[in-house]
């Protein structure tokens, strides 16, 4: 998490544009486009634990790039390019194989409402972790910051190592080629099959928007402080918080019969999240803002991820996941090379008001979504 909290305003800072960087997550999420549904059947076909241990060791190289050395445009963009490429072989395995395996140990007794809101909690507690230390790593270490996040990134990839057992992958034809193209089309059918999955299609691209132009908002809050780099954790641990407060909520609630109700709820609120950061002048405003939204991702995220998880069959729920994503981060690609032209010069209260619009038309197609649903059903 130091990557995704620190990366633009710790490159900013060692003197790398706001183009570069927006061309680096373009890099990155055009690496994630390519690869993603390939490394996605892969994982399926050989073993989801063995595609995230490969995962993890790429990222950390990744860091390790951008951690040492000058900042050459070349060097900034191959660390983000190798980061992408790891994170394509992480991306779905590592979330298919915890949900396999927890699956599998419940039975009948498997709550996906109580799990997506557990590994929420989870991730969220260790979000937290990063968040606080994020803004005096920055200050203390600058671009070594990515030196430490590297290392958590090896540990976990040594936890997933020695201490998690594979799901034996199961395979239908004896040919590589034939296993890959069949799973990749059933893949696509269980899409084409889901009101709910093809909803999330454009939901998850309008929903990162904001991040997009987030590239923006971390100097934004520095500025607003008055140039202190310990803004970023005040913004980061309040964010993390209030998602992990939402989260509770909802995790001791039953399993809804639609989860897609609660996505629009939380995309609604984050559009006013958004339009309240078009109008601050202050920090705090700002922050109440930020958090707003942050606060409805608590509800967002868990799903999201349990619509994708139970929607796709076991025998290619990694590659459905990363036909989900690719079909997302294609888009994202191409958003960051055309925002990496307009960028810098970019009204920050125009990037918000984008954002606001973006939130606003997901909770519509969310709310359209419940109501097909229900006329199929």
């Amino acid at each position: 998490m130091v990557f995704t909290i620190a990366a633009s305003p710790v490159l900013h800072e060692a003197g790398v544009s706001f183009q570069t960087i927006s061309l680096g997550f373009g890099v990155l999420y055009s690496i994630l486009a390519i690869t993603e549904i390939p490394t996605g059947v892969w994982a399926d076909v050989f073993g989801a634990r063995k595609s995230a241990i490969i995962g993890g060791i790429l990222q950390t190289m990744s860091l390790v790039i951008l951690g040492l050395g000058s900042s050459a445009t070349w060097q900034v963009l191959s660390g983000f390019a190798l980061y992408g490429l790891g994170s394509s072989y992480v991306s779905g395995a590592l979330s298919a194989l915890l949900f396999g395996i927890n699956k599998d140990q419940d039975g009948e007794r498997f709550n996906s409402n109580h799990y997506f809101s557990m590994t929420e909690k989870v991730a969220v507690a260790s979000y937290v972790v990063a968040s606080v230390s994020v803004g005096f790593l920055s200050q203390w270490f600058g671009r070594g910051s990515f030196l430490i996040a590297g290392s958590f990134y090896l540990l976990a990839a040594a936890f997933v190592a020695f201490f998690m057992s594979e799901l034996p992958p199961e395979r239908e034809f004896h040919s590589t080629r034939k296993e890959f193209v069949s799973r990749i089309d059933e893949g696509f059918a269980a899409i084409r099959s889901s009101i709910h999955l093809k909803a999330l299609l454009p939901i998850r691209v309008l929903h990162q928007v904001e991040t997009i132009l987030g590239v923006l908002w971390l100097p934004w809050i520095q500025q607003l402080g008055g140039g202190d780099a310990r803004w970023f954790s005040v913004l980061a641990t309040g964010s993390y918080l209030l998602r992990y407060a939402v989260n509770h909520y909802f995790s001791g609630k039953s399993r809804p019969e639609s989860y897609m109700p609660r996505i629009g709820y939380a995309l609604a609120c984050m559009a006013l999240g958004s339009l309240i950061c078009v109008f601050a002048e202050n920090v705090w405003l700002a922050l109440f803002g930020v958090w707003t939204m942050a606060g409805a991702r608590g509800a967002f995220l868990p799903a999201v991820q349990a619509i994708q998880h139970e929607e796709f069959p076991e025998r290619v729920r990694t590659t459905g996941l990363s036909v989900m994503n690719f079909s997302t981060e294609a888009i994202f690609a191409l958003s960051y090379f055309v925002s990496a032209a307009v960028v810098d010069a970019l009204s920050i209260k125009f990037a918000w008001g984008i954002s606001a619009v973006c939130f606003a038309a997901s909770a519509l197609i969310a709310a359209l979504g419940a109501k097909f649903r229900n006329q199929a059903d």
